[in-house]
């Protein structure tokens, strides 16, 4: 048993040898080290310092460029995306302009509300249009009829003793509904003399107006087909 001790002991302080004289080996190397690295820089010429100082200077410059090239182009794509999104904006609204004039889209907003009563059926195409056409001066930007969309291509007529928005068949009481500033609107089709005071003169017909708040006026149902007219393109 004491022998068994006495090689784990001896073996143990063998190790502990080797690794001692290892820690020492590489203290020593590294030492030298700094020591060749100081003595060559210490063999190094003022010139040689002052072009080592030059080239670090010059190097320093190249990044410092390099860095603000690329801030520059960086706030040229910037710039550049900023342009995009505006003008992509701008296309989206037109857009968005020309679906409510074309009547592609339902709108609502602040208006006015006229009711035209007709018990004797004497009203004709061109009284309603009259009407539609006051409410245009006074700037309305969409108009209905009964519910329906007047556009551009919108006609109204008289027919075998009806009154007809395009083919659809419209019967009183006309419901008038223009979106726009309701009190200029209001203004437009109560002047002295005006469309109002031409049209209750009439047996059977009164005329109600009322400024509202809030109009819904709803998309047309058949989107317009064009024949002739094609898009004008450059050639």
């Amino acid at each position: 048993m004491k022998n068994l001790l006495h090689f784990h002991a001896k073996r143990a302080q063998i190790t502990i040898a080797l690794i001692c004289a290892l820690m020492g080996f590489f203290l020593v190397t590294q030492l030298r080290g700094q020591i060749s690295y100081s003595h060559r820089l210490s063999e190094q010429s003022d010139q040689d310092l002052g072009q080592l100082i030059r080239d670090l200077n010059l190097e320093t410059e190249t990044l410092r460029s390099e860095v603000t090239d690329g801030r520059i182009r960086l706030y040229k794509y910037e710039g550049e995306m900023a342009s995009r999104k505006t003008i992509l904006n701008e296309a989206a609204q037109n857009l968005e302009n020309l679906k409510i004039l074309a009547g592609l889209a339902p709108v609502d907003g602040e208006g006015i509300q006229i009711l035209v009563s007709d018990q004797k059926h004497i009203l004709n195409g061109s009284d309603l249009q009259a009407i539609i056409e006051e409410l245009k001066a006074g700037g309305a930007e969409v108009i209905a009829l009964n519910g329906k969309r007047i556009i551009v291509r919108a006609a109204i007529e008289r027919r075998r003793g009806n009154v007809f928005l395009n083919e659809t068949r419209v019967r009183p009481p006309y419901k008038i509904e223009a979106i726009g500033n309701s009190k200029i609107l209001y203004q437009a089709v109560t002047l002295p003399g005006g469309i109002r005071d031409s049209l209750i003169s009439l047996t059977g017909v009164s005329f109600r107006i009322k400024r509202k708040d809030t109009l819904r006026i709803p998309a047309i149902r058949n989107k317009p087909t064009y024949n002739y007219a094609t898009q004008l393109t450059n050639r």
